[in-house]
């Protein structure tokens, strides 16, 4: 009888989410406002934390949305290291023929993974952890290849 009425005035979770995100807006405008210390901007940073995490815990997300934000992710820094060499193709040093070969490596295995994301999107199949996990898996052995001195 006493956990019913324990649980009788617990919030809900969406009580929980709006709480959390109401503080969040009224610390941010202490945060914003002249004179803000340190501490109020680190409660700022604590209250939004905990925002997120009661909001994924409310609209939890499913593993094919978790691969995709990795691999996305992935597929960013790609870009960027990308458009960096761009220009490097004809270089003769030696570090910089180095990076060009893992780049390629690299978006070998974007496309392997692309390939793979959208078979799995279109058979609407449920095995988004698995290719979470393999391709955490593939991207772990690229980078014993790549950069063994790191793993000795």
């Amino acid at each position: 009888m006493n956990a019913n009425k324990i649980n009788a005035n617990s919030p809900s979770l969406q009580e929980k989410v709006s709480y959390a995100n109401e503080s969040y807006e009224a610390q941010k405008q202490i945060a914003d406002a002249p004179g803000a210390t340190t501490a109020d901007e680190q409660k700022l940073k604590e209250l939004g934390s905990r925002a997120g995490e009661l909001e994924a815990e409310l609209h939890p997300s499913s593993a094919i949305d978790e691969f995709n934000e990795v691999f996305a992710g992935y597929k960013d820094l790609y870009a960027i290291e990308s458009a960096y060499y761009a220009d490097q193709q004809n270089s003769e040093d030696p570090a910089v023929q180095r990076v060009l070969i893992e780049l390629e490596k690299k978006g070998a295995l974007i496309a392997q993974f692309e390939n793979q994301a959208q078979s799995q999107t279109l058979s609407k199949s449920d095995a988004g952890e698995s290719l979470l996990d393999q391709f955490m898996e593939a991207t772990s052995e690229l980078n014993k290849e790549l950069y063994p001195e790191q793993y000795e």
